[in-house]
């Protein structure tokens, strides 16, 4: 019985993942795609308000005080564009594009801000030093949390490590997980499973997991 482990999965999932399947003709893109942006500059650094444009499409479209947020069907490619290219002057790619999860915290809040929401944020930073990071724990709790609560969850990566189906330095959505080894991931139009506790232990530059959340900001 020693060598026999025993894992428990619990499949976890947003509620509505097919709102972040967007038409585009005759296929789905799984999530907003950055080569939708109409410079080169953006469809090369794009990869941060690309994924802020599916978490605050999926606010708008899930919360019932949302439709002020957007005014527009995210399912639909040319909407969602309008909202990438909306999202682009408040999540702003630098030297070294969204390379901080505050760039995209406080970006996302202002956006919310200057149409009348109160956007709160969650982020669990996972540093570059080994020694200071979230266990695993730490971090499958965070996911939990995030899509029990039906919020889709951006995550930064700064170096993928020993992951192959993983680019580096780069934003991609999370919608939910059977297990902190199998979490499903929407990055450039696909779907597909990344092993999230192989990445914690071997990624050499780290990253972060957020979450976002909306309130109509009251007027007195």
């Amino acid at each position: 019985m020693d060598d026999i482990k025993i894992i428990t999965e619990t499949k976890m999932m947003i509620e509505e993942p097919e709102l972040l399947h967007i038409d585009e003709e005759a296929s789905v893109s799984y999530g907003a795609h950055q080569e939708w942006y109409s410079s080169w500059l953006q469809r090369m650094s794009g990869c941060g308000p690309t994924a802020a444009a599916n978490l605050l499409w999926y606010l708008a479209a899930t919360r019932p005080e949302g439709q002020l947020l957007f005014a527009g069907d995210g399912t639909k490619k040319a909407d969602m564009m309008r909202l990438m290219e909306a999202l682009w002057r408040y999540v702003t790619p630098g030297l070294r594009g969204v390379d901080k999860a505050s760039t995209f915290t406080k970006g996302v809040t202002r956006f919310g801000r200057d149409r009348g929401y109160r956007i709160k944020t969650q982020t669990l930073e996972v540093p570059k030093e080994v020694a200071t990071r979230p266990t695993v724990q730490e971090l499958e709790g965070f996911l939990k949390e995030a899509f029990a609560s039906n919020r889709p969850v951006a995550f930064l990566n700064l170096s993928n490590g020993a992951l192959h189906n993983l680019d580096n330095w780069h934003w991609v959505t999370l919608i939910g997980l059977e297990s902190v080894s199998k979490v499903t991931m929407y990055d450039q139009g696909r779907r597909t499973q990344i092993d999230l506790e192989r990445w914690l232990a071997t990624t050499t530059g780290g990253g972060a997991f957020v979450t976002i959340d909306c309130s109509r900001r009251r007027r007195f």
